[in-house]
């Protein structure tokens, strides 16, 4: 069946399209599993795809097939985004994961921010702090704002209970906070500040604890106004971005309270690994996290560092996530604010079932049993 039709795609969105994915004109032609010269003479319009080659581009660039029907490119604002990263770590463009989902989230701030402007609800009230500023009084305004004590935080069973609390804190501050996949060579995460719908994105690949530390990090960016990509969390030992260092810093004060991480240590001796591991379970961070803020609070040395496993942020077993059903997937990965603006919207009028379900990739179905979890 489509045997031998063609598909008349426009070269020049054909082009725009392959640009925008961030992938090599020589993957996409063994992605779709065409030769080079095939995909070379539809670019040139000496020749058209087969109906199964098109659905097969359309997947591998992630655009609608009708998007390659248009009489030219569409016209794309791009988000104005940096790409940072600490010392050591090579400069290089967002890679293809990282531009997907870059274009994912943005495109839904902007559809949550209109429903939110259509259904009178007030706007984010997020505080704007001075980029540099004294980084423990920063992390502390942050943590005030989140409203959770120390007492509170110790309590939670493990880091995936603290990561879903602090996410909900985070969500009640009016951000959208994304859990999305993105793979071991991506960035552990970015944000996008719009004054409408403030968005973090936490690549799952990492341990629910260095995923915790990522969401802090961001939200000092957001806070200070700033859109940012983080290739990986520093060690704050180099200057070459101050920023970073900074949104690093604030993270680990908002985190762990200088007094009460004095105070927890000074009952333990001795700073070793052992107190480092007890004082990431005590406030329910990654081992990585809690061994940087004893240096910086200068409890300890630079050799601890150096002493920590590879290994100490990775998830366990690699993996997870499976036996989730869609509706359940796609509240983990966008989150109770974002679905929750979709489904109340739809209770609303302000945009339809069908509305709904196209935003979230959802059938009727899945829509009815997510209207459930989310509630």
């Amino acid at each position: 069946m489509g045997r031998g039709v063609q598909v008349p795609i426009t070269p020049s969105v054909l082009d725009w399209a392959i640009r925008e994915s961030g992938l090599g004109f020589e993957v996409v032609a063994r992605r779709v599993d065409v030769a080079e010269a095939d995909l070379r003479a539809w670019l040139a319009g000496k020749a058209q795809p087969s109906l199964s080659s098109f659905h097969k581009l359309a997947a591998v660039l992630h655009r609608p097939t009708a998007t390659f029907l248009l009489p030219r490119p569409p016209t794309t604002e791009h988000v104005a985004i940096e790409f940072r990263h600490p010392p050591g770590v090579a400069d290089r463009e967002l890679l293809p994961e990282e531009r997907l989902r870059v274009r994912e989230v943005s495109r839904l701030q902007q559809e949550v921010a209109w429903l939110l402007d259509e259904m009178h609800e007030p706007p984010v009230d997020l505080p704007k702090l001075a980029a540099l500023s004294n980084p423990e009084h920063a992390g502390k305004r942050a943590r005030e704002m989140l409203g959770v004590d120390v007492e509170t935080q110790t309590t939670w069973r493990d880091n995936s209970v603290a990561l879903r609390e602090w996410r909900r804190h985070v969500e009640a501050l009016g951000v959208l906070v994304l859990s999305l996949p993105m793979g071991v060579e991506s960035a552990r995460g970015f944000s996008i500040w719009t004054p409408g719908a403030p968005a973090i994105v936490l690549n799952t690949h990492w341990s629910p604890a260095a995923r915790l530390y990522t969401l802090f990090h961001e939200l000092a960016h957001l806070l200070t106004r700033t859109n940012s990509v983080c290739v990986e969390d520093g060690d704050g030992r180099g200057r070459s971005d101050d920023l970073e260092r900074w949104c690093e810093q604030v993270a680990a004060a908002a985190l762990m309270p200088e007094p009460s991480v004095r105070t927890f240590v000074r009952e333990l001796g001795s700073i070793n690994v052992a107190v480092a591991r007890k004082l990431a379970a005590q406030y329910r961070v990654s081992l990585r996290a809690a061994t940087l803020r004893l240096i910086g609070l200068q409890l300890a040395g630079w050799a601890l560092y150096q002493s920590l496993p590879a290994t100490a942020d990775a998830k366990p077993g690699g993996g997870g996530g499976g036996g989730r059903n869609r509706p359940r997937k796609r509240l983990d990965e966008y989150g109770h604010r974002t679905v929750q603006t979709f489904l109340r919207a739809v209770q609303r009028d302000v945009i339809t079932v069908a509305d709904a379900m196209r935003y979230l990739d959802l059938g009727d179905q899945n829509l009815f049993e997510l209207e459930k979890l989310a509630a």
